[in-house]
């Protein structure tokens, strides 16, 4: 009987055997093999060839040098290191001054595609971008348009406020004038000469203009020439590259040094579809130019401001005009109550509009200390 029932099971675990055997898989894989830690990393899978042409809507004039020099050196560079670098190939096709898309019209235009990307300035969307008015108010070092420009870049890069302020578009990067002055058609040696005059003047620069008893009217840029040399207004608030770039010694004599009245941002953006349709090597392209080109355009506008002064100075005689130390003086404080008044108007927004103030303060301070000095 003991004899029986061992051959009993031996029979049942021979059948056995292959039955559990056969609940493996029979084509499992062999597991991956240890990293070498002294090897090669993995090589990033290869993209196919792609060609992309971006059509680039601005409101400057092709002969502006932020065309010619900015956006233009910064596509360059672009497409050089897409071509070097990548499978892939990028080229640009340009629409200048409002074209295909006008000053009002571009922000937008390239949010909806009907561009793919474009520069232009928060301010001619009117009432959409409050938090980056803060950058545009009057009595900040704002030593010079490199100062500038890399304060609010590097406050967007920061602030969720910002940020979300331009959330339907990709940000390529962002740039500002620094200081402006007055060119007019009207001698400006003090406050009681501004008295009725109108000027085209834009954010934070206009508040001011209103209290020293000027009239802000506000256009486009693109405009100025036009409404200056038909009389619709005297003069404007501006950097002094416009003299040249807009042509704007041809119809202004004066130029009075304010520098501490006006800023104003530009910001050059891209679709969505446009730029989830690059490839990813592409995008690091354009992500690490765009960092490069906020210190490029910065200089080029701090250069080409000194620039285009000395060009109206020599080419079509313009005066230029300081102000007396104790009238300056006059000047900075009045226009002071502009940055409590926006405080107040955005607090009522809903937005931290001191917090605001003070981030632009410490990054303004920032940056002037490390790049103040440029162009001096």
């Amino acid at each position: 009987m003991k004899t029986k029932l061992l051959l009993l099971l031996l029979i049942f675990a021979l059948v056995l055997v292959p039955v559990i055997s056969g609940c493996a898989p029979a084509d499992e894989p062999a597991p991956d093999p240890e990293p070498d830690p002294n090897g090669e990393p993995d090589e990033e899978p290869e993209e196919d060839a792609q060609s992309f042409t971006l059509q680039f809507a601005t409101f400057w004039p092709g002969v502006d040098f932020q065309v010619e020099e900015g956006h233009k050196g910064w596509a360059k560079e672009i497409s050089d290191r897409v071509a070097a670098e990548t499978p892939h190939s990028v080229e640009f096709e340009w629409h200048y001054a409002g074209a295909l898309l006008a000053a009002t019209e571009i922000y937008t235009g390239v949010a909806q595609g009907a561009a793919d990307l474009g520069s232009t300035c928060p301010i001619y969307t009117a009432g959409v971008f409050p938090v980056s008015q803060a950058f545009e108010l009057p009595g900040f070092n704002n030593d010079n348009a490199l100062v500038a420009s890399v304060t609010i870049h590097e406050a967007w890069k920061q602030s969720e406020l910002l940020q979300k302020e331009f959330e339907d578009v990709k940000i390529m990067h962002f740039w500002a004038t620094g200081p402006g002055d007055f060119m007019t058609n009207t001698r400006i040696e003090t406050m009681e000469d501004l008295a009725g005059l109108e000027l085209r003047a834009l954010a934070g620069s206009g508040s001011a203009l209103t209290l020293m008893g000027g009239v802000p009217v506000a256009f486009p840029m693109g405009q100025s020439y036009e409404n200056i040399e038909t009389g619709v207004v005297d003069g404007l608030i501006a950097p002094t590259d416009t003299l040249q770039g807009f042509r704007l010694a041809e119809v202004t004599k004066y130029i009075t040094k304010t520098p501490f009245i006006y800023n104003i941002l530009f910001m050059k953006v891209m679709n969505w579809d446009t730029w989830n349709a690059l490839p990813p090597s592409v995008q690091q392209i354009f992500d690490e130019v765009n960092e490069k080109y906020v210190i490029e355009y910065g200089k080029l506008r701090t250069d080409y401001t000194l620039i285009g002064q000395q060009f109206g100075v020599e080419e079509f005689g313009m005066e230029v005009i300081e102000l007396a130390p104790d009238e300056y003086q006059r000047w900075v404080e009045l226009s002071m109550p502009v940055v409590d008044q926006w405080i107040e108007a955005t607090d009522g927004l809903g937005l931290p509009g001191q917090e605001i103030v003070d981030m632009v303060r410490e990054f303004d301070a920032r940056y002037s200390a490390e790049y103040g000095s440029y162009g001096n």
